[in-house]
């Protein structure tokens, strides 16, 4: 409704395509921003149509017009989509900008991220670590855009079992990142949360804790005690209590996370039934068997 009624008066004002294309992909932009992503696609649909029929399909505006509009449909996860547009933006983008131009890596890099939530873990390496070597020729080492792929390359890298490729990479990445924007930032914080997990994977719980509750830290004060991501450190730290056979402790850490999910996120959703079976096993733990098995039933 927001893009059509807007879409509508600027029609009136001015019939100009391109005015009218970049006030739809700005219109796009803003509902992505607010997890409205059915009608950023929208938006962004109507933006690339207009572009297509006005400028070509091989304009570098157009390209650009698909890369976002993959952004939302990976969101949403609608990836074979976004696959075939971040392929067709790549062609433009390598075509026009040339292969070592960092907006060709920002579209691997996005590719990279779809094939990561497909499990294609291999083909989600390839693409990381093409484009940090484009992202590190052209804007150098201590570039913001460098630490991010670092941190998405060590996730890929994570999940292959790969701990120690995976701890180096958020390492430095936390260097950078701490450096630039300020040990304050939610992406610090996330870096940190990264390098927890993977001491929790290496069972060296001490070193996860800490990270753990520093990464918890700026998150409470840069996004607020009701925030999902909040919950979702929360949570970690109840599992670092659990593994410890702290088990009070890891209830009062699944009980804060439980909490804040249920109103950040519904009380049906996939994380909220994570938590309660958490709270169940440490029930188990503890030969509470009555308080565990509601709370398994709920799942």
């Amino acid at each position: 409704m927001l893009c059509s009624n807007v879409l509508e008066r600027k029609i009136k004002c001015e019939a100009e395509p391109s005015s009218i294309a970049r006030t739809q992909r700005q219109l796009g932009g803003i509902l992505d921003d607010l997890g409205r992503y059915d009608s950023a696609s929208k938006c962004y649909r109507g933006a690339l149509e207009v572009q297509v029929r006005s400028l070509g399909s091989n304009h570098i505006d157009v390209a650009s017009t698909k890369d976002s509009l993959g952004v939302t449909l990976w969101r949403q996860g609608k990836f074979d989509e976004a696959l075939k547009l971040y392929d067709e933006a790549l062609v433009v983008r390598e075509s026009v900008l040339g292969s070592e131009h960092v907006l060709v890596a920002k579209t691997i890099v996005n590719r990279a991220n779809v094939y990561f939530r497909q499990g294609q873990f291999m083909r989600a390496l390839a693409d990381y670590s093409r484009a940090l070597e484009i992202e590190k020729r052209t804007l150098g080492e201590e570039h913001v855009l460098v630490a991010k792929t670092k941190n998405n390359m060590g996730e890929a890298l994570r999940v292959e079992g790969k701990y120690e490729e995976a701890l180096q990479l958020y390492q430095e990445s936390l260097v950078v990142l701490s450096k630039v924007l300020g040990n304050s930032h939610v992406l610090v914080a996330n870096t940190k949360n990264n390098i927890a997990g993977i001491f929790l994977k290496q069972d060296k719980c001490d070193e996860a804790l800490q990270y753990y509750m520093e990464s918890l830290d700026t998150k409470l004060k840069v996004l607020g005690p009701g925030h999902a991501d909040v919950a979702n450190t929360i949570e970690n730290i109840g599992v670092i209590f659990a593994q410890q056979g702290r088990h009070d402790h890891a209830l009062e850490k699944f009980n804060e996370a439980l909490s804040i999910r249920s109103i950040a996120l519904g009380p049906d959703h996939l994380d909220v039934s994570s938590t309660q079976y958490k709270m169940a096993l440490v029930y188990e733990e503890k030969h509470e068997y009555k308080t565990a098995l509601p709370l398994c039933e709920q799942v």
